[in-house]
């Protein structure tokens, strides 16, 4: 632990608080602009602290370049707070505290919980998790990468509409085949008038279906299907509307550039399933009906829905919540501070949802 007597390492501590909490503000204005409220907000966050765990890891980087030792934390919490997302709390062969003091070097296996399906469970180390990369064994069996997944984030916030993974008709059966023919998987799918199957072509898992690709990709066009596949170096291109990535590439470049390419290929770029990023879709709220929209004659906002805004605020708070929350641990993880700050946090957080929830009890049964 660091002596805070020294003016100088009390610099260097201050400094990097000053690096959580500024990053933080940036996290929270992030969601006022863009929170989803369609029930893919862990998936939405868990890409959120991936972010965090890499700044983590350069500004320690930076702090150990400049001499100083001692200051920092290598635990899963600390540098890797996407994986404590996943981290199996509940299960009964975890032991206590170990999200909190588990190591990124530790070869223990423990219990792991998929944010995409929360029946997936599964078992491994930490420092499989933190270096060999590993996922959640069922999702990855069906394709489902971590960097498809931060791809399919970002590029929602533009798509609400995007799903993952979407079925596509598939016109001809494979040759040689005597099965009745099934569906296409494709990694996202736009839904519309003019549907769009985005692929991403992992440089390894596609280095040889080069074929198999351009097939399916004819066959998806056959079917009026806009196709855009994400091809990863060294991988070569395929087809015209092809996007080439690196591997380091962030993905909100990428998912930009997809935007970009179904705005020119359905040149729809009004439609509704390009809806402005951050605004709520009343069909994604389907709890409430047309009894609680309001009037508002000058286009303020007055007139939507009260549930719905209520709704909306209660995610925002959470999220709120969760990033007051990464700071508070991060000063108890690298400074030794109390862990009483994150509880506080935690619970004046649910106080504030309980009243949020009693407000939208009262208004759902109004008659």
């Amino acid at each position: 632990m660091l002596h805070q007597d020294d003016p100088e390492r009390r610099a260097a501590m201050e400094w990097l608080h000053g690096q959580e909490k500024a990053l933080a503000e940036v996290f929270v204005q992030e969601g006022m602009r863009e929170l989803p409220v369609d029930g893919s907000y862990l998936l939405w966050r868990q890409a959120q602290r991936r972010r965090l765990g890499k700044f983590r890891q350069g500004w320690m980087t930076m702090l150990a370049e400049a001499g100083w030792t001692g200051l920092g934390s290598r635990s899963l919490a600390y540098l890797r707070p996407d994986l404590l997302a996943e981290y199996d709390g509940e299960h009964e062969e975890n032991a206590p505290g170990v999200a909190v003091t588990g190591r990124l070097t530790d070869v223990e296996s423990v219990w792991w919980r998929c944010l995409r399906d929360d029946s997936h469970r599964w078992k491994t180390s930490i420092n499989n998790r933190h270096v060999a990369g590993t996922g959640c064994p069922r999702c990855g069996r069906k394709g489902v990468s971590r960097r498809e997944q931060e791809i399919f984030t970002a590029l929602r916030r533009r798509l609400p509409a995007l799903v993952s993974p979407g079925t596509a008709v598939r016109r001809t059966a494979p040759e040689g085949s005597k099965r009745r023919q099934r569906s296409w998987r494709v990694d996202m799918l736009l839904p519309g008038p003019s549907p769009v199957a985005v692929e991403y072509d992992g440089a390894y898992w596609h280095r040889d279906a080069a074929q198999r690709d351009l097939d399916k990709a004819a066959d998806l066009a056959a079917s009026g299907h806009h196709v855009i596949r994400i091809r990863e170096l060294p991988l070569p291109t395929l087809t015209p509307n092809d996007i080439v990535c690196t591997a380091d590439q962030p993905a909100e470049e990428i998912a930009e550039a997809v935007y970009e390419t179904i705005v020119r290929l359905t040149g729809l770029p009004g439609c509704e399933t390009l809806a402005e990023p951050g605004a709520p879709d009343a069909t994604q709220l389907g709890l409430f009906d047309d009894t609680h929209e309001t009037a508002s004659a000058d286009g303020s906002g007055a007139g939507r829905r009260p549930v719905a805004v209520l709704l909306t605020q209660m995610v925002r708070e959470v999220h709120r919540g969760d990033v007051a929350a990464d700071v508070a641990l991060a000063q108890h993880l690298v400074w030794g501070l109390p862990l009483d700050a994150a509880l506080m946090t935690v619970q004046q957080q649910v106080g504030g949802l309980r009243a949020l929830a009693s407000a939208v009890d009262l208004l759902i049964d109004q008659p």
